[in-house]
């Protein structure tokens, strides 16, 4: 069950983390 958790946690922050990286990518050619 541990295992579980622990691959939805790091799905979920690895998700976040390249959507925010692509906001930022958007944000730089943008300008």
């Amino acid at each position: 069950m541990k295992q579980i958790v622990w691959f939805i946690a790091i799905w979920a922050a690895s998700v976040a983390a390249i959507g925010a990286v692509g906001l930022m990518i958007r944000a730089v050619l943008r300008t």
